[in-house]
């Protein structure tokens, strides 16, 4: 077929350096293309993956890249997970970054960068750090800051939040020596929510169903704005500070491997309820999640606190690399099909 006015694509496994690993995302080229909304949605719907990214050039020449993010049921996603680090891997990666001076030299020969994104209309600086392997070969970690956590609501029936899980209520909340109990509550970042629910062990974790009707059931009940629900629990078999985590949506095809949205502010729901300890104004959490899919995902979440002055902020950075598995070029939906 005629290649002319084909994007290219890439699908990369985010949060892994092992290929058919990770969270699988779509990443288009749509610097030249031009795609509408409606095309956008349609190739992400397409795709089916969790999420499809697009990347063009801004109308600000200060800034590096735009980026638009789709589910496969067409809604915009504007939160910073693995959609937009996974994305700024594959341009790192695949050459499409000037990396000009570093901002800073670390002593084992990390170099820092540093890149200005636009997403839903908001700019923001994104760091991506380069250190050469034993093979002289380029690695690239992507460091994003989110928007700062908010708190909303908490869920008002646990155990109908539990049973539609199939599980008991007393499997919610954490098996810690803190005498605190965590209720799940709805966290957020930027405009993306998704109800938080502790739980007792890896086991419960493992055990928890969830289907798509009593999903939308549970989230109208706390937070109609809720993408999903976010499951974790303390990873007893690791060090301290780690967990292992679970995420379900409605607008997605299945469970998904890996949830950057939702890991950053987890860290900061920790905070807030005295699970997590600040070391000089900083506390790191360790997220795994996937095994129940064979696509096992490590997420870096460090939280550090800022005096504003009238108070403390809690910023949060989530960390990853990625792996690309495949590309190739798309035919572009025609403007007359609808969504």
């Amino acid at each position: 077929m005629a290649t002319s006015g084909c994007p290219s694509f890439a699908i990369v496994d985010v949060f892994s350096k092992t290929s058919y690993k990770g969270n699988p995302l779509t990443v288009v080229d749509n610097t030249t293309a031009n795609l509408t909304l409606t095309q956008m949605k349609l190739i992400a719907r397409q795709f089916n993956l969790s999420e499809t990214t697009f990347y063009s050039s801004s109308k600000d020449a200060n800034v590096d890249i735009s980026l638009r993010s789709f589910l496969p049921d067409g809604k915009e996603v504007l939160g910073a997970g693995h959609n937009i680090l996974g994305a700024w891997w594959y341009l790192a990666y695949a050459g499409k970054l000037a990396f000009t001076k570093p901002v800073k030299e670390h002593a084992d020969g990390t170099q820092e960068f540093e890149f200005l994104q636009e997403l839903g209309g908001n700019i923001s600086t994104v760091k991506i750090l380069r250190k050469a392997n034993d093979g002289g070969e380029a690695e690239f970690v992507v460091v994003l800051r989110q928007s700062p956590p908010q708190a909303h609501n908490q869920h008002p029936h646990i155990s109908a939040l539990a049973e539609s899980l199939g599980l008991s209520s007393t499997d919610i909340g954490l098996a810690s020596q803190k005498s605190i109990f965590l209720v799940p509550q709805v966290m957020s970042t930027s405009t993306t929510r998704h109800l938080i629910v502790p739980l007792k062990s890896v086991s419960v974790l493992n055990a928890a169903r969830v289907e798509r009707d009593k999903l939308l059931k549970q989230l109208a009940l706390v937070d109609d704005k809720a993408y999903g629900i976010y499951l974790f629990a303390e990873d007893s078999k690791a060090e301290r500070n780690q967990y292992q985590a679970r995420f379900f949506s409605p607008g997605m095809s299945g469970e998904d491997p890996a949830t950057g949205s939702a890991a950053g502010p987890l860290a900061k729901y920790l905070f807030e309820n005295g699970y997590l300890d600040a070391d000089r104004g900083q506390c790191r959490i360790k997220v795994r999640q996937g095994l129940q899919m064979g696509r096992e995902c490590i997420i870096d979440v460090v939280l550090s606190e800022r005096n504003l002055g009238t108070g403390l902020l809690a910023e949060v950075d989530i960390m990853g690399s990625g792996v690309q598995v495949m590309s190739g070029l798309l035919r572009p939906p025609c403007t007359a099909t609808s969504f």
